[in-house]
């Protein structure tokens, strides 16, 4: 389809999918799940296989991740010519999967590993497993040509994040719609929270100086500083003290810090900041998707709103394997546990 006759298709079908999405209240139904079987029938049309439990669990989320992919990629094909960036938020599943072939490797395995299949989208070389060189040559990472060593390990897997991100903002910040500037600010927001969730965790659990988290933080321009648009609050919450809530309460983000009490000991913690963030992003996709209809923000969306239902869906697979509290998994999926027992 030309880009008219798609934007619109799309936005109608993305309305209606994001309506169903296992997301916020409706994620609680994943919650209410008695059992895997029926946390599968909940997600899929097709019958529950009859495999242990614990392959169970596996099933479910390479099913959803399976069936999410194959959504994405028969909506992006609607577009004659789709803009690159709807393509690169793919690649996130290619860098997943250097990932765990490179590990596999290293634990000198014989067989490849389960990957996600990207179709017509897909530049690895599978076949060629298991020469590491072969399959990465013709994709965007032919620089990860050997299994790394336990020394190199990080340092390559980082490279890797920072690559994709960097080519994400490449191609965001050139965006050929009316809908350029919301996601530029969207991903913006996005990683600039997800470097200072990062900076701090290495800051409060790691107790990593200054100078060494900086060198773990993703950015755009050619170091990370404070003038970087990904890496601006994670660099200014270097210097503040952990434990003093004077250094925190004007922070930009000082709404969704752990309740302070006078006269008690606090701490900053990141966990609670990354559950308030967390919860608020449905909202805020749903706001952008419907802000720019009929053009790639849909589909942009429309992946954003199935990276969190995922996240439930796995949240939701966990609890049930490990006989956890549910109220715990759906607080770590940014769902209020109130809801639990009362979702629909």
């Amino acid at each position: 389809m030309d880009y008219s006759g798609a934007s619109a298709y799309i936005y109608a079908k993305v309305c209606s999918l994001v309506s169903k999405a296992y997301v916020g209240e409706n994620a609680v139904r994943l919650f209410n799940a008695k059992s895997l079987s029926e946390l599968w029938d909940v997600l899929f049309s097709v019958p529950c296989p009859q495999v242990p439990e614990q392959i169970l669990a596996n099933k479910i989320e390479n099913q959803a991740v399976d069936t999410f992919i194959s959504d994405y990629t028969a909506l992006l094909q609607l577009y004659s010519k789709p803009d690159p960036f709807l393509v690169e938020l793919l690649r996130r599943y290619e860098v997943t999967n250097i990932k765990v072939m490179s590990a596999a490797l290293s634990l000198g395995e014989q067989e490849i590993p389960r990957t996600v299949n990207l179709g017509k989208y897909e530049l690895l070389n599978y076949s060629a497993w298991p020469d590491m060189k072969k399959i990465t040559e013709n994709s965007n990472f032919p620089w990860y040509d050997h299994v790394p060593t336990p020394e190199e390990r990080q340092q390559m897997d980082y490279r890797l994040d920072l690559q994709e991100i960097r080519t994400l903002w490449k191609y965001v910040i050139k965006v050929s719609d009316s809908s350029r500037n919301a996601l530029v600010g969207y991903f913006t927001e996005d990683y600039r929270i997800k470097n200072m969730l990062w900076a701090l965790r290495l800051k409060i659990y790691y107790q990593m100086p200054n100078d060494e988290i900086v060198k773990n933080l993703f950015y755009i321009s050619d170091e990370p500083s404070i003038d970087d648009p990904l890496c601006s609050s994670a660099v200014e919450i270097l210097d503040k003290a952990p434990d003093n809530y004077s250094d925190w309460k004007k922070w930009r983000y000082a709404s969704y810090l752990n309740p302070y009490e006078e006269g008690h000991l606090w701490s900053v913690d990141p966990m609670w900041i990354e559950q308030k963030l967390r919860i608020g992003e449905v909202k805020k996709i749903k706001k952008l998707l419907h802000q720019n209809p009929l053009t790639y923000a849909s589909l942009v969306m429309y992946f954003r709103i199935k990276l969190q239902e995922l996240n439930s869906i796995r949240a939701a697979t966990e609890a049930l394997r490990l006989n956890a509290e549910k109220s715990e998994a759906m607080y770590v999926a940014g769902i209020s546990a109130s809801m639990l027992n009362g979702g629909q």
